[in-house]
């Protein structure tokens, strides 16, 4: 029996820092689905800068190369050679969510997150972890936050990163995520019956940790 974790939320809400924690204490590997998301729109940014949409067309015959994650050094690979370009840059964060609501995109995503998890345990995050990469998963966890805390973190993020933004467009470009990702109709954005829900608006994402960890060794003392 595998004993997954999956962590969906929206984008902002702490789930790659809390999936980390999370992998760690649990030892098992933690794998975040949004670096391979980010870094097709990286390549899609790189190779059509002057692009202000996602055009479809040009997207899918950029997935034509081999896109692999690798656990050891987080890294996603393009054709042999790592990306390179901030997976946090503005052009990115503008187009990450309509690149990543073209089924192409999302079919070619999963299959790897699915290759990766086939042989081991591990946390994975992302928006539809539970609902389609990891169906079966041991414990499916949907992290929520206020949207204009998780605009702030990110404004914090992309400052720490070198990049200058504002709060009010920080905060816009979420909601229009938020919009896109729960509305897209290949494998949105959803929270069912199974999730553990658990709100880290609060900074500080420890509390959230143990709560999770909690729920886990709950299971795993009842597991056959």
């Amino acid at each position: 029996m595998n004993y997954d974790v999956a962590i969906d939320g929206p984008s902002g809400s702490g789930k790659t820092s809390i999936g980390r924690a999370v992998a760690a204490r649990l030892s098992v590997p933690f794998i975040d689905s949004g670096l391979l998301y980010r870094a097709t729109t990286a390549l899609y940014v790189e190779a059509f800068p002057s692009d202000v949409e996602c055009d479809a067309t040009r997207l899918v015959a950029l997935l034509e190369g081999d896109i692999r994650y690798d656990i050891a050094t987080g890294t996603v690979s393009y054709r042999g050679g790592v990306i390179r370009m901030g997976l946090h840059d503005p052009g990115v964060d503008r187009l990450v969510s309509p690149v990543s609501a073209v089924p192409e995109v999302r079919r070619t995503v999963n299959r790897e997150l699915m290759r990766i998890a086939q042989d081991q345990d591990v946390v994975m995050a992302g928006r539809d972890i539970g609902t389609t990469v990891l169906p079966e998963a041991f414990l499916k966890v949907f992290i929520t936050a206020d949207r204009a805390v998780r605009a702030r973190r990110r404004v914090a993020q992309l400052a720490a990163d070198g990049v200058s933004t504002s709060f009010e467009d920080v905060l816009a470009n979420i909601g229009l995520r938020d919009t896109i990702d729960s509305s897209r109709e290949d494998s949105p954005l959803r929270c069912t019956d199974e999730y553990l829900v658990v709100d880290n608006s609060v900074d500080g994402s420890w509390a959230v940790v143990d709560t999770i960890l909690a729920e886990y060794r709950r299971r795993r003392s009842h597991a056959v």
